[in-house]
């Protein structure tokens, strides 16, 4: 584990103590959602790059080759 800080004003922090919020619970949950966001655009632009190449590749074409592999 690392450790991140961040300044909030003192008004929020009263706030957040106020209504029992766990603070670094919900900063690790809010990163880690926005991390695997960032991931899925990520990996969702590569599959448009990629798109054209697969349309041109048929399913029969895939089962045939993976077929004749396990055969050798």
């Amino acid at each position: 584990m690392v450790t991140i800080s961040v300044k909030i004003p003192k008004a929020l922090k009263a706030r957040l103590k106020k209504s029992n919020i766990k603070v670094s619970a919900m900063v690790r949950n809010m990163l880690e959602r926005k991390t695997l966001e960032e991931e899925a655009k990520r990996l969702d632009a590569e599959l448009r790059k990629h798109r054209k190449i697969f349309a041109k590749i048929s399913i029969e074409d895939v089962v045939r080759d993976i077929r004749e592999d396990r055969a050798r």
